[in-house]
């Protein structure tokens, strides 16, 4: 049986509710109820969810959150990426492919695509909506990008499949809170001083637990031996 505290948070997030506002690189985000930021650091490594349809493109990570610990947390990643995206009907399959291509080349996963759709509203976006297989887990994974000119964020949802109904009002609750800052506004400049700390997240984050805890067990056996 779950702990009540755990229940109680998966009713909050199946009924849409939304935690405290993050404000981070010139976006406003509320995230679904119960998610809260993680370290950094033991992630750093890689640029999950940074998706970008032109491969050169600057990427950079801004935010990772989670609502829970070990496996069956869901995860919500942030991205910066250095380019203007329109979210029109035309990048609505160049979005798509990237995506696929993202998982497929860089994180080491296959994502089995079930839907790609454009949503208008204040800030056009277009979602990939996915599931992949790692260590025996099935997980859902949600791809949104959102629209804006000159640099555009993508945020990736990961949670185990058994899940997803009931996170899902949650996520498209919090999706739709989503809206630019002026770039002359506090906490809008980039944190790209951080480097590869602020600017990666490990494909363990996204994709699976597995892989993560496999990467820190060859980093102690190596500080051993």
């Amino acid at each position: 049986m779950l702990p009540s505290t755990l229940a109680a948070g998966w009713l909050w997030l199946a009924s849409g509710a939304l935690g405290t506002e993050l404000r981070r690189d010139g976006y406003v985000l509320r995230p679904p109820e119960g998610f809260h930021m993680v370290r950094w650091e033991p992630y750093a490594g890689s640029l999950a969810g940074a998706v970008a349809l032109d491969p050169g493109a600057s990427r950079m990570l801004s935010a990772a959150l989670a609502d829970g610990d070990g496996p069956e947390a869901a995860m919500l990643v942030v991205s910066v990426v250095d380019e203007g995206f329109s979210a029109s009907p035309s990048e609505r399959e160049d979005f798509a492919s990237a995506v696929m291509q993202h998982f497929q080349r860089e994180l080491g996963v296959t994502l089995s695509p079930e839907r790609v759709e454009r949503l208008g509203g204040v800030v056009p976006r277009v979602e990939v909506l996915g599931t992949l297989r790692e260590a025996g887990q099935v997980r859902t994974v949600l791809v949104a990008g959102l629209a804006s000119e000159g640099r555009h964020v993508v945020v990736m949802v990961s949670a185990p499949a058994v899940r997803w109904e009931l996170l899902a009002p949650g996520v498209r609750a919090s999706l739709e809170t989503f809206h630019l800052e002026p770039t002359n506004t506090p906490g809008a400049v980039p944190r790209r001083v951080l480097g590869a700390l602020a600017g990666a997240l490990a494909g363990a984050l996204v994709a699976s637990y597995a892989a993560w805890r496999r990467r820190r067990l060859g980093l102690g056996a190596a500080s051993e031996g």
